[in-house]
Order: structure tokens, then sequence, then C-alpha cells
């Protein structure tokens, strides 16, 4: 199936990203940290773009339109401004755990946003499905059983959680360049100029910290722009096209269980038997969403010039623009 490929990228990828900023962020404030990672790839993506128009130009092929920069930049601020940069700065003040609870409320916010904007029914196999997936992330990190977590910073979590999952819905509307990768590179750098600007205002220059010992946050820094940004996030934003929005949110159920895995494997962090609790009710919450409601909003395949998908998953055919290819 064309769409395993891009999930499985999604899905393990962001889950490693957990570890990554762990180690990132101890030298470096998190909005500059994720002003860093999404300007440096995005303006490698669109450096790529131009390159291939010039070597293999196609006809639909162009710059972005100032209406397609506009859209871009609202899905920017929404998904890895507000979603992933929101995140990492709440980490100053959560554990990773109840980060990773917050941030599992992006599936229902993103069918919530595709029942507004596209009218579609929630069946109660996803509704049971969404319900599952947020009791095993809880099962997972049990984030409440010590002191309250910082309001604030569970605020702009959730709000995080939120502006993605509705940016999400938008995107699938929005109008995008018919480049791949185009889109990525154009959301991208408007959220890392955003980032920039705000992690100055707040005075986060002042912070960075480039002592002797910086050089594993900068391998982790590294890590986050080709993986997390470059591979990931243009996966994403190809589900987002070609996926139903309910299947390509499953992810945010997924990461935690895949962090955890990866903490066990690599940092030898314990792993009990909650974990394995936790894991197959996820996994039965992630079957019922993808198998238990037929989507009326994915766009319907049609012949058209066949693309690549991302990470060379195979090839799919479509009279839509995949966005990210």
């Amino acid at each position: 199936m064309p769409l395993i490929g891009p999930l499985l990228v999604v899905y393990v990828v962001w889950g490693s990203t957990y570890l990554a900023l762990k180690v990132a962020v101890e030298h470096l404030p998190p909005l500059t940290l994720s002003a860093a990672r999404f300007l440096i790839a995005g303006l490698i993506l669109y450096a790529w773009c131009a390159w291939r128009r010039r070597r293999h130009p196609e006809r639909r092929w162009r710059r972005p339109t100032a209406i397609e920069w506009r859209a871009g930049a609202v899905q920017g601020l929404l998904l890895p401004a507000a979603g992933t940069g929101g995140a990492t700065w709440a980490e100053q003040e959560l554990s990773s755990g109840v980060t990773a609870l917050l941030l599992a409320t992006i599936p229902l916010w993103m069918v919530v946003g595709t029942r507004i904007v596209d009218k579609e029914k929630i069946t109660l196999p996803v509704g049971v499905g969404m319900a599952a997936g947020l009791a095993g992330v809880a099962v997972l990190v049990n984030p409440f059983g010590g002191a309250a977590p910082d309001p604030l910073a569970a605020a702009v979590a959730l709000g995080g959680a939120l502006c993605w999952g509705f940016g999400s819905a938008y995107g699938r509307h929005a109008p995008h360049p018919d480049q791949p990768l185009l889109t990525s590179a154009v959301e991208m750098i408007c959220a890392g100029v955003a980032l920039a600007l705000l992690g100055g205002i707040g005075g986060e220059f002042g912070r960075i910290d480039l002592s002797s010992d910086v050089v594993g946050s900068l391998i982790a820094v590294g890590y986050l722009v080709v993986f997390g940004s470059l591979v990931a996030y243009t996966a994403y934003e190809w589900l987002l096209r070609n996926a139903p929005a309910r299947i390509a949110g499953t992810y945010a159920f997924v990461n935690p269980v895949v962090a955890v895995l990866l903490g066990w494997w690599l940092l030898d962090e314990p792993l009990g038997s909650r974990t394995v609790l936790a894991a197959v009710v996820i996994a039965v919450a992630v079957a019922l969403i993808v198998l238990g409601q037929r989507d009326r909003s994915a766009p319907a395949p049609a012949p058209a010039v066949a693309r690549q998908l991302p990470g060379g998953s195979g090839r799919i055919r479509s009279t839509r623009s995949e966005g990210t290819g």
C-alpha cells in the first residue's frame, strides 16, 4: 500500500525526535532551536526545488505565487511554528510524558477540523479509537502521578496541538505549488522566520551555549534538520494531500510508544508491563481509526503523471499535486 512508507517514516522518525530534542535543548533555547531547524531545512528544500526547475523543468513547475506564500505562511505558523515550536518551548517546564499526552490530542483536533471544513461525520469506531488512543498514551506516560504540571506550559502545548490539528485540516484545501517539496520548503521557511523573531524578542539569542561540550547538541540539531524536518515533515505533508486526516494524525498516538522503546534500547530506560499494555491499547486504537471510517474528503485517484513518494517508498498517480512528492 502506498501509504505505509510515509506512515512508517512519520511514526518512527518523529518518535525518535523526543530523544534528539532532549539532547539539543541542553545548549540551545527552544525557540531558537526550532527556528534553526526549520530555516535550515526550508532553505535546503527551496534551493533543491530551484535547482530541479532549472535542470529538469516541468510545464507546471514555477516559483510560489504570492497567494501560495500566504497559504504557506499560515500553514507554517500553525504546524511547525505553533505545533512543534510550542511543544519544544513547553518541554522546558513539562516532562516528556505530559507533553506526549497533550500532543496526543492532535487527532481529536484533526477530526474536529475535518468535521467543520469537510462536514465529515465521526463514526462510533473512530470515536472509540481516539478515546482508546488517549487512554493508551495516558497509561504509557502516567503524567499526573506527581505534582500538577505547569499551567502555562500545558496551555502552550495544548494550544500547539490544536493549531497543528486545525492547520492539517486547512492544508488539505490550501493553494500550494505543483512542484513536489516546494510546499514544505515555503512552510518551514515561514515558520523559521517567525520562530527566530520570537526567540530574538524573548532574549533567547543571549542564552545560546557554545561551550566545548556542545557537539552532542549540534549533532542532535543536524538529526532534527535532516530526519525530523526534511524527511518526516515532507512525508507528513504528502499524507495530508493523499490520505484521510484521521490516518495522518495517528502518528500522535504512535510516537510516544516509539520514543519509549528507543529510550529503552539506546538509553537503557526501563521497559515494564505498563509500556507493553499501553502499546497494545494504542495499536488497537490506531486500527479502529484507520479501519473504522470511510473518508469522503480524501482526494480521488485519477490518471496523471506519476510522482515519487517520500523516502522512495513507491509511486502514486493522481491529478492533484502531492505537494511534497
